[in-house]
């Protein structure tokens, strides 16, 4: 897309870049703001990642392939599920668990889940930026909870990151599951429960985990 706007850089440098902005910035979540406060300020927390993404390069019409980009990435066609996870929902849902996502993201994440088919699989969807916290805060846990009607004993929490799926989770009594598809915690945390992909889910609530 940049390339369309006369900067061509490689793919690799800018996922490196994309990662480090995206690692220093603040979490994406402002307060109780109004919706549209919510939106503007979700424009400009993406906004200043692309810029530092994009820092040192001459890039003329920055703010016309920002906002293409933004809308882009607000659709479906901008991400691929996992390729088990359709499946997965669609048997926890028919074994009759109640399904909730939690998310660091913004308000473009309800279109994305229907365009790729899995929004009616989940019966609550909390979002960081219109909650006005961000896992691993312990509000948004509780927050979902209490949309859901669950104690923290009867709820497992899912996620593929240490800090913000795990510990976030734990710190309120809920049990976590670490989806680890590299492997890479199960060397540094043993203790830890991981899964290689989402598959695992089933296998480890048909032994009982979370039921102790």
């Amino acid at each position: 897309m940049a390339a369309r706007y006369g900067v061509r850089c490689e793919s690799d440098f800018l996922n490196g870049r994309f990662r480090s902005a995206f690692k220093i910035s603040p979490p994406l979540a402002f307060g109780k703001v109004s919706e549209g406060e919510g939106l503007r300020l979700e424009i400009q927390w993406w906004e200043q990642v692309v810029r530092s993404v994009f820092e040192g390069i001459a890039f003329p019409k920055f703010e016309d392939f920002f906002q293409e980009l933004y809308q882009y990435f607000g659709q479906g066609q901008a991400w691929r599920l996992f390729p088990e996870t359709e499946a997965v929902v669609a048997h926890l849902k028919g074994e009759g668990y109640t399904l909730g996502i939690i998310s660091n993201f913004d308000s473009r994440l309800p279109t994305i889940c229907k365009d790729l088919g899995i929004w009616e699989g989940f019966d609550t969807v909390l979002i960081s930026s219109r909650e006005g916290k961000a896992k691993p805060a312990p509000e948004i846990f509780e927050a979902a909870l209490a949309h859901t009607g669950l104690l923290p004993s009867e709820a497992i929490h899912v996620g593929d990151h240490l800090e913000n799926d795990v510990k976030g989770a734990k710190k309120i009594g809920m049990a976590a599951i670490l989806v680890d598809r590299a492997e890479g915690a199960k060397a540094l945390n043993p203790s830890i429960t991981r899964i290689a992909d989402l598959r695992g889910i089933s296998d480890l609530l048909n032994r009982g985990f979370g039921d102790e």
